[in-house]
């Protein structure tokens, strides 16, 4: 059982993770309905003034996702000419799973509401004072976000270095600035519109 949550890219079959992570993505985008938030690229959310509509979630889902792997795709032609498009399709879809969190979190924009509420009594220490349940919450959720962060790290390398054979150091280091490079990119492309 273990080994199902820590190698799925192993232990299921292609179609399996495909209809599971396309399933989850289309439904983080029919949650971000009932939010604030608007996921604009792999490891970004952004707060908006109202609810983002479902069209503009899917173009986001969409173009962050086949951006990440396109160029994952191309980069593992290089390493392994054996590479399938498949394997990187569900590794981006597989990692980006944990990051759902944070639109979870944000339903009803309680989130959101509960950092206005702080960021507005910061400059007053006794209504500061009264809201210690909504830091500790905050904090909470803060330190989730992070493990969500970590986990998809995980996934998302061992789904790459189970598609392609990565092995050398040099291609990690690629591996790493490469990620970083298009979540940078999908920033500014999901800002066009």
């Amino acid at each position: 059982m273990k080994n199902y949550f820590l190698k799925p890219f192993t232990y299921f079959q292609e179609k399996q993770l495909l209809l599971f992570g396309l399933s989850l993505g289309l439904i983080s985008c029919i949650i971000q309905l009932t939010t604030t938030t608007r996921v604009i690229a792999l490891l970004k959310a952004i707060i908006t003034e109202e609810n983002p509509p479902f069209v503009q979630n899917i173009a986001d889902f969409i173009i962050t996702t086949i951006t990440m792997v396109l160029a994952l795709f191309i980069f593992g032609k290089m390493i392994n000419a054996k590479t399938r498009f498949i394997d990187i399709l569900n590794t981006v879809l597989i990692a980006r799973i944990p990051l759902y969190l944070f639109i979870i979190g944000d339903i009803n924009s309680f989130i959101t509401k509960k950092t206005k509420v702080i960021l507005d009594s910061i400059s007053n220490p006794d209504e500061m004072a009264n809201q210690f349940i909504d830091i500790i919450l905050l904090t909470v959720f803060g330190f989730l976000v992070l493990l969500s962060l970590i986990i998809f790290g995980y996934y998302i390398y061992q789904g790459f270095k189970t598609a392609t054979h990565l092995k050398k150091t040099s291609h990690i280091i690629i591996f790493v600035i490469l990620i970083l490079f298009i979540d940078f990119l999908t920033r500014l492309l999901t800002n066009l519109y």
